[in-house]
């Protein structure tokens, strides 16, 4: 699958990096759902950070929270494989993330009077909201839809990046280009999903 605009070694070095702490959590009897509901309350809570203007404690509370993520999964690996449960929590809790980042970002920007923000905090929620729902809908129809440039783990990571800026230089702009640069990818990873997927549906058709 491809990670977008992160390297594919970046990605697969991280996963390997965090297998034994997988494994060591999975001992001790953490499980992954844990993991993912800890992950989504931190994100949340990140997220209302950001509306707060507190961009330092949120890159730390969104820093863990994504990790949590990456790691609930792993932990699923090393007891033998997720459940439909854990898959339907960790879909759910990125949703909830998503929400909670471009949510807060929104509500800084009304805040502030900051129009850039507030109307790229909206426009990153929407256009994230799309990417998933595509490949999900193509799935369901027999379809596969994991093509462009933002996937969640790339446009996570584009945000974090603009938020540690904000935080070390404190200038918010830094956060707005990033928002932005997460929402006109997400927009165009969008097209390109739905783009794929009419041609697959459309040659499936003309195969029957």
């Amino acid at each position: 699958m491809s990670h977008g605009v992160v390297p594919d070694r970046v990605a697969e070095g991280t996963r390997v990096g965090i297998a034994p702490l997988a494994r060591a959590l999975a001992r001790v009897g953490v499980t992954a759902n844990a993991v993912t509901l800890f992950g989504a309350a931190l994100t949340i809570v990140g997220g209302a950070l950001i509306a707060l203007d507190q961009p330092l404690a949120a890159l730390v509370a969104l820093l863990v929270g994504t990790a949590s993520d990456t790691l609930d999964g792993a932990i699923a690996r090393a007891t033998g494989g997720g459940s439909r449960l854990g898959a339907f929590l960790d879909s759910t809790a990125d949703r909830l993330a998503d929400a909670a980042i471009f949510g807060g970002t929104a509500a800084l920007g009304f805040a502030l009077g900051f129009g850039l923000l507030f109307w790229s905090g909206l426009a990153g929620l929407v256009a994230s909201s799309l990417v998933p729902y595509v490949r999900a809908k193509a799935e369901s129809l027999g379809a596969a839809a994991t093509v462009g440039p933002a996937p969640r783990e790339a446009r996570v990571v584009v945000l974090l990046l603009g938020l540690a800026a904000w935080a070390l230089f404190g200038e918010n702009e830094l956060y707005l280009i990033a928002v932005a640069a997460v929402a006109a990818l997400a927009l165009v990873t969008f097209v390109q999903r739905v783009a794929v997927t009419a041609r697959a549906l459309d040659h499936t058709k003309e195969g029957a």
